[in-house]
């Protein structure tokens, strides 16, 4: 099997994130707010490519300012982003966050009619997931068609190539019409997967209490 061209292929999605500057603050009271790029799977190829490693993306972004907006920060890192279409009529996502210390950090997802819930199996088709060592993709691209099936076709491209397929669960119950519909999803992508990355409670959605624990083996804690 040829070498790889990438070390890692990136799969989900990306937002401008808006971060409140005022620091314990009721988001409320906030002035102002600092932007950056998000995106679980964003973030990795992003940490990826600062390591050292070749990343890829794939994720949509809207014909919009905050599309460019996240383009432009990737090509600063060096992330490849030549895979990443532009979806017409859609918006690229956006999340607000308040930071409330210690441990709260209250989210606001913008995610309706967003552009990276419009990946397609063609999206997929024209990514190099034959040519990148591993496949990372999340549980939120399974929240809604036709990402869904865009997600679990690139899972099972990659497997079929033997490559590697990381699982980020990434649960956000706010884009799920329940945690049952969710668990069905995952479970079906997991079959896919060598390892499955995410906290205790996202451990827990993604089994339901129907998958046994030693399922659980390979799985990583965030």
């Amino acid at each position: 099997m040829a070498e790889p061209r990438f070390d890692v292929l990136a799969m989900g999605r990306s937002s401008i994130d808006l971060y409140a500057h005022q620091i314990g603050v009721p988001l409320p009271e906030v002035k102002s707010f600092d932007a950056y790029v998000g995106g679980c799977p964003t973030n990795i190829s992003v940490g990826a490519q600062r390591l050292g490693l070749r990343s890829a993306l794939l994720t949509a972004v809207g014909d919009d300012q905050v599309g460019d907006f996240v383009l432009k920060f990737l090509e600063r890192e060096g992330v490849e982003t030549r895979f990443i279409p532009h979806k017409p009529g859609h918006r690229t996502s956006a999340v607000i966050m308040s930071i409330q210390p210690p441990d709260r950090f209250p989210l606001t997802f913008y995610r309706d009619n967003c552009a990276d819930r419009e990946l397609t199996v063609s999206d997929v088709d024209h990514a190099p997931i034959a040519d990148a060592a591993i496949l990372v993709v999340s549980g939120t691209g399974l929240s809604h068609e036709p990402s869904r099936s865009a997600t679990m076709y690139a899972a099972a491209r990659a497997q079929a190539r033997s490559r590697s397929v990381i699982v980020d669960i990434d649960y956000r119950h706010d884009q799920w019409v329940d945690r049952a519909t969710f668990a069905s999803a995952m479970q079906s992508l997991l079959r896919h997967a060598q390892i499955a990355l995410g906290t205790e409670d996202e451990i827990a959605a993604a089994m339901d209490s129907v998958a046994p624990v030693d399922q659980m083996a390979g799985w990583v804690l965030k």
